[in-house]
């Protein structure tokens, strides 16, 4: 009897556990834009509201950003956030230089049985990358090819 109690428990404490490990805000996909040296250090990060898979640009833009795109590769390429780099800086001709852009890194959702919670690199352009509800979204400036992971 002690035995089947303990088993119970544990499956308890274990759907428990990934019922609290996969929360996230339901209908909502976070998005962290990261300015770096172009605007003294400033992070922002926000909740937007979706239904269902939805586009980086539109949910982007949902969150009040403009996104600037190449002239030769069109809105594949994040040139340009809310106006920066300034047009003086950079002409947004072709692909940015590899010392100074804007990287594209999303975070799926926690899935289980292995939960992973990471940021990566997007796998698409911009324009091809696609989020559900509990995913994130990040715009984060790379200075000096650096870029910093939130």
């Amino acid at each position: 009897m002690k035995k089947i109690f303990a088993i119970a428990i544990s499956i308890g404490l274990l759907i428990g556990g990934i019922s609290f490990i996969t929360t996230y805000e339901k209908g909502c996909v976070n998005v962290y834009v990261d300015y770096g040296t172009l605007d003294n250090k400033s992070k922002h990060t926000t909740c937007i509201g979706v239904h269902d898979k939805s586009n980086a640009l539109t949910i982007l833009k949902k969150a009040n950003y403009k996104i600037q795109g190449t002239i030769k590769y069109g809105d594949a390429v994040v040139c340009r956030v809310n106006n920066l780099p300034d047009p003086s800086v950079e002409t947004c001709e072709t692909m940015p230089p590899a010392d100074a852009y804007w990287a594209v890194i999303v975070k799926k959702k926690q899935v289980v049985p292995f939960p992973i919670n990471e940021w990566g690199w997007a796998q698409k352009g911009i324009n091809e990358t696609y989020l559900y509800a509990g995913d994130s979204i990040g715009l984060v400036w790379a200075d000096n090819g650096k870029v910093i992971f939130p």
